[in-house]
Order: structure tokens, then sequence, then C-alpha cells
């Protein structure tokens, strides 16, 4: 899957080393937001832990089975957040698609955008039919996201996940190549 992506003010690529520190202050920036939604984020995050972070993310891709990209901001290299699918099935020809924004970049199509990029991408380099989105019920940003791009809301898995606040209800969407809205 290709490296770098840009579209307007956004460009997603992989992973390096380097955003260890800048990953690290996007997430402490937005521990009040994103930790309620993901068990990686947690407040007294560490640099080690963003480090630990970053490698999966590399030799995830190393090894196809996830492709995972830095997002920033195009003109300034500013880190925004982290999109890319993961649980890639070359043989059933799927991928799970997430993603996370700085808390002083949401509401500002950042994450739309770069999920944009990925699924195109994904769908044109890894020849996908299928692109699933797992919403906590209570995410309501995630929710607007995957329906600004064209996802169809497929149903709701009864406690899919363990988020740190217990169980979670999931809201199932999915996207086929011929559904993804670019505009």
């Amino acid at each position: 899957m290709r490296n770098t992506m840009t579209s307007g003010p956004i460009r997603v690529r992989a992973f390096r080393e380097t955003d260890t520190e800048p990953l690290h202050d996007a997430a402490c920036e937005s521990i009040a937001e994103v930790a309620p939604f993901e068990t990686w984020c947690h407040p007294g995050f560490t640099l080690d832990e963003a480090r630990e972070y970053v490698e999966w993310w590399i030799k995830a891709r190393a090894k196809r089975y996830a492709f995972y990209y830095a997002v920033e901001d195009a003109t300034s290299s500013r880190f925004l957040g982290a999109c890319g699918v993961s649980g890639y099935s070359g043989e059933h020809r799927h991928a799970m698609l997430g993603y996370w924004v700085r808390t002083s970049e949401t509401r500002k199509d950042v994450a739309t955008t770069a999920a944009r990029l990925v699924v195109s991408a994904a769908f044109a380099d890894l020849n996908l039919l299928r692109i699933s989105i797992g919403v906590p019920v209570a995410n309501s940003a995630s929710h607007r996201v995957v329906e600004k791009f064209g996802a169809v809301r497929e149903g709701v898995m009864r406690q899919e996940l363990v988020l740190p606040s217990g169980p979670s209800d999931v809201v199932l969407y999915s996207l086929l190549p011929s559904e993804l809205q670019m505009v």
C-alpha cells in the first residue's frame, strides 16, 4: 500500500520512528476526548508507550497486517492524528478502518479527509471488496466522520469492545468501493 497521500491541507504518510514525540504530544493533548474510546490512550500516557504504538504500526505494515498512517498538516508537518486499516485479509479482501485526531484539530474535516485518502488507497492498492468501521455507540464525533464519506450503517454489535468505562456496544458500518464519497 502506498506510503504517502495528500488532499488539500492534509497528508497521511506511513509511520516513522521519529513520530514518537509528536504522537505523544497529540495524544496527551487529547486524552479527555480519545481515552474514553481507545484503550491505548489514557491519563499518564508515556513516551515509551508512544514509541511502542509507533513501532507496532511500523511492524504491522512490514508484515502486511495493517497499514496505519500519521496524519499531518501538509504545509507544517504538524502531527494531527492517525488513520489506517487493520485486520487486513487478502484472502477475504477486507479490512477495518480506524482513526483519531488531536483535540485542537477536531471539527475541521481532518479525520474525514484522512479516512477518504486511506480508504481510497486501500480499495485500489489492496483490492479490497469491503472496509468495516466499528464505532462505539457513544462516540458521536466518529459517527459523523463515517457518515460524511458514505459508510452504511449495518447494525449494532452488543458489547463488542471493552472500553475504559466498561463493555460497549458498537455500531458497525461498512463501505464498498462504489459507495465512497470523495467530495
